[in-house]
């Protein structure tokens, strides 16, 4: 019974997802907020260049795909801590993003599962009309409370559903919004090879508000599609590739209006070029508009895992090949796993962010 009312669920969410009305002041570039939202989770995620959709069994799973959570069969605690601040010297003092994790089976009823996301702002030095300062004020910290559920409905389908707080700090005010992610993974074992693909649906939700109505933005919305496959697997050996496909899908449509004094701006334009060059609608799903990621993993018993991965950003190029690649590696010791990734460059120098993570299981 707990199954079917899983899928009910979850259709219910799907066509409500599908026939709300959308504002079309959704539409047009930089309109998304609540960015703690893009800064992903997992440093096993990060060390496979965000390859995570149809990876399972892991707890920080949550934040890709929650059917992810399915299989776990024990109880998961994790906690991961990155230093954003490095990437700006003594300017990024108090920057960071860290996230607490935990899942734990209820039976044969499912997975629950929680997570709390924190983003620290750092600190400003505030001025009046003498270059001195005369205070330094903290600039808060955004956090997302995200509580999980998945359940494996056959023998090779599972589905997830992730309910969302969202809180943000923007100066003197405060913001806050709710959503949903949901999610399926599917184990095609009658492959050449054995393949799962996933499919999550992310950032759902009420638009992000701080003020009113005027002074808001809709969250990032986001599909994911992804494929993990197992390459080679003998005893003590296991090499797996992961590959995704990202389309951030919160433009559905586009203020008419506006598209009109583009066009009229730049006559050499048509109007379906105009929602192509923004993405707009089922446009997001094009090839220039994905970020894509692949990652592959090599385990060597239940020990030591080595990871690389490589993923490009649409919107951002990069000098160097080397630019895009991401990489790490995983310890286990008995119910203990330390993870290590290092980021693609980012920031005014080209930094590389070190991501640490340790989970238990028990």
């Amino acid at each position: 019974m707990q199954r079917v009312n899983l899928i009910a669920a979850i259709n219910i969410v799907v066509v409500l997802a599908i026939i709300s009305p959308v504002p079309t002041g959704l539409a047009g570039p930089g309109t998304q907020g609540s960015q703690i939202l893009d800064l992903g989770g997992g440093t096993r995620a990060t060390a496979l260049g965000d390859a995570f959709t149809a990876v399972d069994g892991d707890v920080t799973s949550a934040l890709w795909n929650p059917s992810g959570l399915g299989i776990i069969q024990e109880r998961q605690v994790a906690i991961s801590y990155k230093n954003q601040g490095d990437i700006f010297g003594e300017a990024g003092e108090g920057l960071y993003y860290a996230f607490f994790a935990g899942a734990m089976p209820i039976g044969d009823a499912g997975i629950l599962g929680a997570t709390l996301q924190l983003e620290g702002q750092g600190t400003i030095l505030v001025t009046t009309d003498s270059p001195n300062p005369i205070r330094e004020e903290n600039l808060g910290t955004n956090w997302v409370l995200t509580f999980s559920y998945a359940d494996q409905l056959s023998e090779r389908l599972s589905a997830g559903m992730n309910g969302k707080i969202i809180r943000l700090k923007l100066g003197q005010e405060s913001g806050g919004a709710y959503a949903v992610d949901f999610g399926a993974q599917y184990d095609l074992s009658n492959a050449f090879l054995p393949v799962k693909i996933g499919a999550a649906l992310q950032n759902w939700g009420t638009r992000l508000h701080f003020i009113d109505e005027n002074q808001s933005d809709p969250l990032p919305r986001k599909f994911k599609m992804g494929t993990a496959v197992v390459l080679y697997e003998e005893i003590n050996h296991r090499v797996s590739l992961i590959g995704d496909f990202t389309a951030s899908i919160h433009k559905l449509i586009e203020d008419e209006e506006e598209i009109e004094r583009h066009l009229a701006e730049h006559p050499d334009q048509t109007r379906s070029d105009v929602l192509s060059d923004r993405g707009v609608g089922v446009r997001a799903f094009e090839w220039r508009h994905l970020r894509k990621s692949i990652g592959a993993e090599y385990w060597l018993g239940n020990l030591l895992a080595l990871r690389v991965g490589y993923k490009t950003e649409p919107g951002i190029e990069l000098l160097n090949f080397t630019d895009h690649l991401t990489y790490g590696l995983g310890v286990r010791l008995l119910d203990y796993q330390f993870d290590y990734a290092v980021e693609v460059p980012r920031g005014p120098e080209g930094k590389r962010l070190n991501v640490f993570e340790l989970m238990l299981r028990f």
